[in-house]
């Protein structure tokens, strides 16, 4: 293998490219340790020791910070480790890894979501905000049986009727001092939110 390429770019990064196609990001310290220069040999055991001492540790960093700051789904730490360079390989290493020791949980995730927001928002929007941060619609639908069957099993109310409450309560005085075409503005509205309709209506003619 050769060292085909070591492009200087922003932030003092270096981009260092193998055979004209593996590429990856160094800094000018790391290159200099390395002794790459261009036009070099680079055996396979010298770029596994760049791979998984240097850029693989600082992924692994990377991921656990963004971790921390708060939950994300597997999509959106894969979208965030691009962001930062990292090359697709190394990535799947690394979603691997952040996996594996439970720093990543879609499962989990998801669940934390639903319970957030199911007393705000409607399933169905719950369900597209999900599935729109990379959560498939099989999780996100067998979580959400769960998650709202304990909700009602808590013999609490409704999560979906708070819900309609609560965005009613923001849009309107007491439903007894508005006229029809307000109310069937207001419930026009809702479902288009993916309110239940007969909900809807449960609370708009309270």
């Amino acid at each position: 293998m050769v060292v085909t390429d070591l492009e200087e770019m922003e932030k003092s990064k270096i981009k260092v490219v193998i055979d004209d196609s593996y590429t990856f990001y160094l800094n000018r310290k790391e290159v200099d340790h390395f002794k790459l220069n261009k036009g070099m040999i680079i055996t396979q055991e010298a770029l596994e020791e760049i791979l998984i001492n240097t850029v693989y540790r600082r992924a692994k960093q990377k991921a656990i910070s963004v971790l921390q700051l708060m939950d994300r789904t597997e999509q959106e730490l894969r979208n965030k480790l691009s962001d930062a360079g990292f090359t697709n390989d190394i990535i799947d290493r690394t979603v691997a890894y952040v996996m594996e020791y439970g720093f990543l949980d879609n499962e989990k995730f998801t669940s934390s979501y639903i319970r957030a927001r199911m007393n705000t928002k409607s399933r169905m929007v719950i369900k597209m905000e999900l599935i729109q941060k990379g959560i498939s619609k099989e999780v996100v639908e067998r979580i959400m049986q769960i998650e709202y069957e304990i909700d009602e099993n808590e013999e609490t109310e409704d999560a979906e009727l708070v819900a309609i409450r609560k965005v009613v309560a923001k849009k309107m005085r007491l439903s007894e001092e508005l006229s029809p075409e307000e109310k069937k503005k207001i419930m026009a509205s809702l479902y288009r939110k993916g309110f239940d309709i007969r909900k809807i209506k449960q609370v708009i003619n309270q």
